[in-house]
């Protein structure tokens, strides 16, 4: 991204003072004609970048040019975190602050600036992806609050008893539109869709993060043990008008579709967790004449009952 490579380059000439445009170039694989745009956008932006020539020439900025970021607020900070996302910061009920901690960011980095920025990262997550539940705002400002301050908090789970869970909150992650909180209980780190949150109360008791813990390494390496923990069921589907533009939006782990044949039907092959997950992708595909199982053909019998059920259900 431009805005990163224009921080960097911001960094680095705080940091050594003086680098050659060739220098840059090579570093961030762009062309010599890229920094000087690059440096010309600085400049525009109020950033003291000059050049000199000569031995000893090369882009330098003006001395003991340095800015630190005390306006920094909590909303700039999530903001370079999770790349402006929009209705993000709403869900949080943090006000969007736009372009302005780009603006901050570029103008220095200082390092009270950098631990904010850092302070969030660890405490705030984005994994892109799809469609999910609109998130419950308020339980979400509760939440982040409480991971903000690294304070415990009280909460009540659907799928637990009626007692309160008293938890370290870590961070929250929002992963195919859902959101997801990971708090520590008794030394172990568990997983809790907010979604599924019944109450939760902001205690005053603050608590101690686990030392090294980084919360997108964890949710890496959690999403692949639960990935794994899954069964793999393979699909052989054959496709043609609407489905095949369906068969893009499906959530399914892999998906390979064919070139149209003569007839317009796609061979598509998906790979999903286990019969009943197919049932749903089937479903989603809608049946029709659009969609005709290949294998596996316990599917294909089950698929086949369940539309002469509809038929006849439905028949006048």
């Amino acid at each position: 991204m431009r805005a990163e490579r224009l921080l960097r380059i911001v960094m680095v000439l705080q940091s050594r003072g003086r680098v050659t445009a060739a220098e840059f170039a090579r570093e961030l694989e762009v062309s010599p004609r890229t920094i000087q745009r690059d440096m010309d956008s600085l400049s525009a932006m109020g950033i003291p970048v000059y050049a000199t020539r000569g031995t000893d020439g090369g882009w330098r900025l003006i001395e003991h040019y340095r800015t630190s970021l005390t306006a920094l607020t909590t909303s700039d900070a999530l903001a370079m975190v999770i790349a402006q996302s929009r209705g993000i910061l709403d869900d949080l009920g943090l006000e969007d602050p736009g372009q302005a901690p780009i603006l901050k960011l570029l103008a220095a980095i200082a390092p009270g600036a950098r631990d904010r920025v850092e302070h969030a990262r660890q405490r705030i997550h984005i994994a892109q992806g799809s469609w999910g539940p609109e998130p419950p705002r308020s339980t979400l400002h509760v939440l982040q609050a409480a991971i903000w301050a690294d304070r415990l908090i009280n909460l009540r789970y659907r799928t637990s008893s009626a007692e309160e869970l008293e938890l370290a909150p870590l961070g929250l992650v929002r992963d195919n539109m859902t959101w997801y909180l990971v708090a520590r209980r008794e030394d172990r780190l568990r997983t809790f869709r907010v979604d599924r949150i019944r109450a939760v109360a902001l205690l005053a008791e603050p608590f101690e993060r686990p030392p090294g813990f980084d919360l997108a390494t964890h949710w890496q390496a959690a999403s692949a043990d639960f990935v794994q923990s899954l069964g793999s069921y393979v699909i052989r589907l054959r496709l043609r008008g609407d489905a095949i533009q369906r068969a893009d939006w499906v959530y399914v782990r892999s998906r390979t579709l064919s070139d149209p044949d003569a007839d317009g039907w796609v061979e598509a092959t998906f790979e999903v967790g286990d019969e009943d997950n197919a049932h749903i992708i089937l479903h989603d595909l809608g049946m029709g004449g659009e969609v005709i199982v290949v294998e596996p053909e316990a599917l294909r019998r089950s698929a086949v009952t369940a539309a002469h059920a509809f038929v006849m259900i439905n028949d006048p």
